[in-house]
């Protein structure tokens, strides 16, 4: 099945070298890796100079880690090679490795006939000058220098790593991704085996086309496909990565039924930069909250935000929730106030996203004069059944709770439920109706999505 899955062919180096213009650090795919140091053992690592297919078992591990095939690796690097010596790979072990985690940047390619494709080549820097290789971890961990033969040996590089990614990707009609580097590269989309690169050799390429493997992966476009890569260096003198693809990353920390809304979040531009990079299931604060309704209040009218020219809050500069007071859809706890940093509840998250509707909607609408407009809201929607716990709604956040709920975009928690707030000192310490910040994702996305014009 492997040879479905993947080709080697020496004819894409010269796609893969040519160079990719830079363009602004925003527009930049930014992956998560975690890098491994080992020292030098002459025998995995500043050993043999062998290569081949089936190290690694064509179908991902439980565990999100090669399952190796030990006899295959001491036919080829010798009979002391050890199932833990694998394991340490792509796991810390203590005194085996060292660990540390990087960013892999991708940048937009700029090369006729690859328009919405990015990539990292490890020969040149985003300026079009010249770098010796891929080194993520020099003068880091264990060093540098090595021992060989007795001897130490430093050859300007820290050589002896491996590279760990997981993340997923959109699929898209028409993806792309094309690899060349060295040594051990292992690729897996949705556990299975698309790339198999395995040993210590020189440069080695390889492409994989989405629409050719779909079937044999069970994926149709629009799926969320997971996305897991291991990479290894194990010898001098040369380290390459060549990356270029058109994939939709989504280099999301999220629970597994966020995925899919959170694709949608991305694709509609919802997703502000302080929520990139961070662990999505955590409770979402006033002021990111505020950053998400503003990217809200843009995808809805097509219009960009600005700052309030003057701050009237003493505890925060943050643009984008100067840009929520200047829209007019949040407020300050106080008139100096805002409490960037404080947990936001249900009922708020409610409440600041139907102001974002009702800015967008309701001509004339302004939160200062929300009373007025309160006859025209009522009408865009039919009450619903009242919540069990109604009366631990808060007066002033009623009607833009049953707002939302009669549209689909913040539902109950079960049992009829809606989990507006903490009343007990109880729920607050375990977080009771905290809105997540893949929760506050997934509702501006239906937002969006359900009420756009």
């Amino acid at each position: 099945m492997k040879r479905k899955f993947f080709a080697v062919v020496i004819a894409l180096f010269a796609v893969l070298t040519l160079m990719c213009v830079s363009v602004s650090a925003d527009e930049n795919v930014d992956l998560d890796v975690t890098v491994r140091d080992f020292n030098a053992d002459e025998v995995l690592f500043e050993g043999g100079i062998v290569s081949g297919e089936g190290l690694v078992s064509e179908t991902l591990g439980a565990d999100k880690k090669p399952v190796y095939n030990l006899e295959l690796w001491r036919e080829m690097f010798g009979e002391s090679v050890t199932q833990d010596d694998l394991y340490a790979f792509f796991n810390d072990v203590p005194g085996k490795n060292m660990t540390t985690t990087k960013t892999l940047t991708l940048r937009p390619c700029a090369e006729e006939g690859y328009e919405g494709y990015f990539e990292i080549d490890s020969s040149i820097d985003e300026n079009g000058n010249e770098l010796d290789g891929y080194f993520p971890i020099d003068n880091e961990l264990f060093g540098n220098p090595y021992m060989y033969d007795g001897e130490t040996w430093d050859d300007g590089h820290n050589f002896h790593f491996s590279v760990e990614i997981h993340t997923k990707f959109k699929y898209v009609q028409n993806g792309a991704f094309l690899f060349s580097g060295d040594d051990d590269v292992w690729v897996f989309f949705n556990n299975k085996l698309v790339i198999d690169l395995g040993g210590v050799h020189g440069e080695q390429y390889a492409e994989v086309y989405l629409d050719e493997i779909a079937s044999e992966l069970g994926i149709k476009v629009g799926d969320i496909v997971d996305f897991d890569m291991f990479y290894m260096e194990r010898h001098t003198t040369g380290s390459n990565m060549r990356i270029r693809t058109n994939f939709d990353f989504l280099n999301l920390q999220a629970s597994e039924w966020a995925q899919a809304e959170l694709a949608q979040a991305n694709k509609l531009g919802l997703i502000p930069d302080s929520l990139k990079g961070v662990d999505l299931t955590q409770p979402i604060t006033r002021a990111e909250f505020a950053a998400v309704s503003v990217k809200a209040f843009e995808a809805l009218t097509t219009l960009k935000s600005s700052p309030a020219d003057n701050n009237p809050f003493t505890d925060t500069n943050d643009a984008e929730v100067l840009k929520a007071y200047n829209l007019g859809i949040t407020t300050g706890t106080s008139a100096t106030t805002f409490e960037p940093d404080a947990l936001l509840n249900r009922e708020q998250a409610a409440t600041m996203l139907t102001r974002v509707y009702k800015k967008y909607w309701i001509s004339g609408w302004e939160m200062s004069k929300d009373a007025e407009f309160a006859d025209e809201f009522n009408a865009l929607f039919t009450m619903p059944e009242p919540f069990a716990d109604d009366d631990k709604i808060s007066d002033w956040a009623k009607p833009s709770v049953y707002f939302m709920a009669a549209n689909g975009i913040i539902n109950g928690i079960g049992d009829g439920l809606f989990a507006p707030k903490a009343t007990t000192d109880a729920e607050a310490a375990i977080g009771y109706a905290q809105a997540t910040r893949e929760q506050a994702l997934a509702i501006a996305t239906r937002m969006v999505k359900n009420l756009r014009g």
